[in-house]
C-alpha cells in the first residue's frame, strides 16, 4: 500500500482553489491527480469512468452540490474515498451519512493534506486486514450444505462449491463446480444472503462470483474467469469490481 500511486481527482467550481490545490498536492509523491472539473456533473462522470481513490470534492458548487455527487458515488457503488472541502464549517454535519474519509475547511495547506494521505493509507490497510480475517475465518469453518428448491424439488448444496449466482430473465441460477447449473426459486439477495460468505462479490449487476474460483481478470474485455478442474466459466465484470480487485492486489489483472 505504501508503495502504491493514491489516484485523485479535484471537483469545485473554483478555478484558483483547484489549481492550489494541485499545488499541494504535488509535493507528494504517492499522489497523482488524474482529472479535475468544475462541473459536478461532468465530475460523477470522471468519477464512474476512472474510479480514483480519493476525491478532493467542495460541497458548495451550484446545479449540483457536493454531497449530492458524494451521494451518486455511494449509489453507483465506487470505492472512491470523500474529501470533502468547503469554506464553511457549517456543512459538516451534513456530510456525516456518506462516511467521507476527511473533511477539510478552506483555507487549508499541506499539513492537513498529510492527515488526509495517512488516513487513507490507514483505512485501506485496516480494509485489506479485514478481508483477509474474512477469508481466513471462513476457510477453517465447517460448511452447512444448503437446502435449496428448484423447479424439479429440492437439492443439497455445498457453499464451497457455488462458482457463481446469477439472474437472466428474472430467474436464479447457481453455476456448480462440477459444470451443473440449477435454477434455484429463492430471490438472489436472499440466496446471497443465506451462502453468508465473504468470497462471494458482485462482479457486475446480475451475478456474484466465488474469488476462490478466479483465476484471471481481463480488464481490456471486462470479464472474468473463473475454473476449478474441468470447470471453466467467464462472466462480465464492471468497473468498480475490477478498482476493488486491484486494490486487494492478489488477483492476476491484464
Amino acid at each position: 500500500m505504501d508503495n502504491k500511486t493514491i489516484t485523485a481527482i479535484i471537483i469545485d467550481d473554483d478555478e484558483e482553489a483547484i489549481s492550489l490545490l494541485e499545488i499541494y498536492l504535488k509535493a507528494f509523491r504517492e499522489i497523482e491527480v488524474i482529472d479535475k472539473t468544475m462541473t459536478p456533473k461532468q465530475g460523477i462522470k470522471l468519477l464512474i469512468k476512472q474510479m480514483p481513490d480519493i476525491v478532493f470534492l467542495d460541497i458548495d458548487m451550484p446545479e449540483t452540490n457536493g454531497i449530492e455527487v458524494a451521494e451518486a458515488i455511494k449509489e453507483n457503488q465506487l470505492t472512491t474515498e470523500i474529501v470533502f472541502t468547503t469554506a464553511h464549517s457549517k456543512y459538516a454535519f451534513k456530510t456525516l451519512e456518506v462516511q467521507p474519509l476527511d473533511y477539510l475547511v478552506k483555507p487549508f495547506g499541506p499539513e492537513e493534506l498529510i492527515s488526509v494521505i495517512n488516513r487513507y493509507k490507514t483505512r485501506e490497510k485496516r480494509k485489506a486486514l479485514e478481508r483477509n480475517m474474512d477469508f481466513f475465518i471462513r476457510n477453517n469453518q465447517p460448511t452447512q450444505k444448503l437446502k435449496l428448491s428448484t423447479e424439479s424439488g429440492i437439492i443439497l448444496v455445498d457453499p464451497d462449491e457455488i462458482m457463481a449466482i446469477k439472474t437472466q430473465a428474472n430467474k436464479n441460477y447457481i453455476s456448480l463446480t462440477n459444470g451443473h447449473t440449477e435454477r434455484v426459486t429463492m430471490l438472489m439477495h436472499k440466496l446471497v444472503a443465506l451462502i453468508n460468505s465473504p468470497s462471494l462479490v458482485k462482479a457486475n449487476r446480475d451475478t456474484y462470483i466465488n474469488l476462490q474460483f478466479l483465476r484471471r481478470i481481463d480488464r481490456k474485455r471486462k470479464v472474468c474467469i473463473l475454473a476449478h478442474q474441468d470447470t471453466m466459466m467467464e462472466e462480465p465484470i464492471n468497473r468498480s469490481t475490477i478498482s476493488f480487485f486491484e486494490k486487494m492486489n492478489c488477483f492476476p489483472i491484464n
